[in-house]
């Protein structure tokens, strides 16, 4: 079983290459929901919940409440 320090450890410099890498994509779908006529609100819940929806299914992924 993976401690929990393994779960929550992540380097800086990924997370900094993760965001970069998604950077573009992730404004263009804010911009795209926007269009349809959602509020950065809205988005923000919607958001939120696919990615704890997507993120919670990997097996080693803690479940923080």
């Amino acid at each position: 079983m993976i401690s929990l320090e393994d779960a929550l450890v992540v380097s800086g410099e990924r997370v900094a290459d993760c965001r970069d890498a998604l950077d573009q994509e992730f404004t263009d779908i804010i911009g795209l929901a926007e269009e349809n006529g959602f509020t950065r609100k809205e988005i923000l819940v919607a958001l939120s919940e696919l990615t704890a929806r997507e993120l919670s299914a990997l097996p080693d992924m803690p479940s923080l409440h």
